[in-house]
């Protein structure tokens, strides 16, 4: 996955013709005894992470550590850590996004420990495509199968770490050397295996993998037939579903085909995966290996822009999916882009629809859908005349009253973008003698309320009576009667109010009407 610096992936390692060489083929090719795996042993240290867990990617390649406050502006619960790397080639010991000021240990201690606290937790990945390329992760740095295995257990000891995520793509899977340091790395993690059985701990290992799809690559199948080979339990496969460098997305970008569906395409490499894993693994049961794969995303653009693009509605129908078939795991590249909008949504909208996914082996899921459609911005009026009372003249300037019938506002858009009702009266006339009550005459006391049938939205549905209009400054003019606003416009509204009509001293006597009209905008 390449993530570091820009967010935005540059996998152009992912052609189709891998330069793994002719050894790796041999290998692929050649027969082999599979194994299935041991079961790990209960945890005495850390937690277990849940068996089916929503986990995306923190990345922000410093030592400021504000997981905490991610973890909660997100609702992300369980977040992978990227990325461990050594400082350069031929060192073994790893730091943060491979930074001398980001050492194992005190970095990331007190955002570990307060979600901890709050009911979740936290792994590390190692590696990284820029890991790679530039000789970095661990297992293409460190040629010693020991020291690599003492520093994965230095870090687990250090932050009780119960999961390790293993980031290996790019130049990990295709530089010349890469199968050797696919064996030293498999090795080592089943020495780390076999200690953790001794000391009572619950480690897992997953790889994360790039993928089509239609499979996985040949420098990935090396390395997952070579941890087999090798004895190591791998717990789980993770593929990045994105940036697929496929002939999809080039004809997309050339204009000559459409994008990619990315849920379709998302499914598609996860029925792949799961016939590979199913032949590595023939001893375990269909949704065995359902449960040994995990999914990860990139909300909006990858690195084919719209031709790639993961929209909220594709995010829906992964997370149907995994529920359905109950997967590993469900990620995305990174909780810092999706807390910004950057795909283009809400702040964490992607974190927001993936989070219901973590659930244990005990916990049974299943989606329920439904379609809502939007209605219209409509006006429920059924208003009698008006009769006020009569005025006797005497001398004096006069006010009579009245009330005006209820009317109720039904917005059904679903938008949120708001609406005002207004009222505007026309000059009352006598016809006899075409005497007129001017319209400035008329005024009212508006009222307004949430109309009964909109108890679940609660207090988040809201709206407002328009300001008293006095007579003598009435409604000549438009003037609102009751308005909404915001996420809180939807629903229906009860909007009434009493008129208030100033009868002058010199007011020629007769019957006068005139009209007042209500208008929902």
């Amino acid at each position: 996955m390449s993530k570091e610096g820009s967010m935005t992936n540059s996998r152009f390692r992912r052609s189709r013709t891998l330069g793994v060489g002719a050894v790796v083929a041999g290998m692929i090719a050649g027969a082999m005894a599979l194994v299935a795996p041991a079961q790990a042993a209960p945890a005495d240290d850390g937690s277990a992470i849940p068996a089916h867990v929503f986990a995306p990617y923190f990345y922000n390649n410093s030592p400021r550590d504000d997981l905490f406050q991610v973890s909660q502006d997100s609702g992300a619960d369980y977040m992978t850590l990227a990325f461990l790397q050594t400082l350069r080639p031929g060192d073994c010991t790893v730091y943060w996004n491979g930074r001398a000021d980001s050492p194992i240990g005190p970095t990331y201690r007190d955002g570990i420990e307060a979600i901890r606290a709050a009911g979740g937790d936290v792994f590390p990945s190692f590696g990284g495509a820029a890991a790679g390329t530039r000789g970095v992760e661990l297992a293409d740095s460190c040629t010693d199968v020991d020291a690599i295995a003492r520093e994965f257990i230095r870090v687990i000891e250090a932050y009780d770490f119960t999961r390790i995520d293993l980031d290996i793509e790019g130049g990990s899977l295709t530089k010349p050397g890469a199968e050797e340091s696919i064996d030293r790395r498999n090795k080592a993690i089943k020495i780390v295996q076999d200690w953790a059985a001794e000391e009572g701990r619950t480690v897992e290992f997953v790889y994360t993998q790039p993928t089509w799809t239609t499979g996985l690559n040949d420098g990935s199948m090396l390395l997952l037939r070579n941890a087999v080979e090798n004895g190591t339990r791998i717990d789980a496969v993770n593929i990045m579903t994105f940036s697929y460098y496929d002939d999809v997305s080039y004809a997309c970008q050339d204009g000559s085909g459409p994008p990619h569906d990315m849920a379709a395409s998302t499914i598609a490499a996860g029925n792949s995966l799961h016939g590979i894993l199913s032949d590595l693994y023939p001893d375990k049961s269909e949704q065995e290996i359902w449960s040994m794969i995990g999914i990860i995303e990139m909300p909006g653009n990858s690195d084919f822009g719209q031709c790639e693009k993961f929209t909220p509605e594709d995010a829906v129908k992964v997370l149907d999916w995994a529920i359905q078939k109950d997967l590993w795991a469900l990620s995305f590249w990174v909780l810092q882009s999706d807390g910004r909008g950057r795909h283009g949504g809400e702040p964490y909208q992607f974190s927001r629809i993936f989070a219901p996914f973590t659930h244990g082996d005990n916990e049974a899921q299943t989606t329920v859908t439904t379609t809502v459609k939007a209605g219209p911005l409509s006006l429920e009026a059924d208003l009698a005349p008006v009769v006020l009372p009569d005025v006797t003249l005497d001398g004096t300037d006069q006010v009579v009253s009245g009330a005006l019938g209820q009317v109720t506002v039904v917005d059904a858009r679903g938008t949120g973008a708001g609406w005002s009702l207004t009222g505007q009266a026309s000059d009352l006339r006598a016809p006899a003698g075409d005497h007129v009550l001017d319209a400035a005459n008329l005024g009212w006391r508006p009222a307004a309320s949430v109309a009964a049938g909109g108890d679940l939205a609660g207090d988040d549905v809201a709206v407002s009576a328009g300001e008293d209009q006095a007579p003598g400054s009435g409604l000549d003019e438009a003037s609102t009667l009751c308005s909404a606003t915001g996420a809180g416009s939807g629903g229906s509204f009860d909007c009434s109010a009493d008129l208030d009509l100033g009868v002058p001293s010199n007011t020629t006597p007769g019957t006068y009407t005139g009209a007042l009209t209500l208008t929902l905008i």
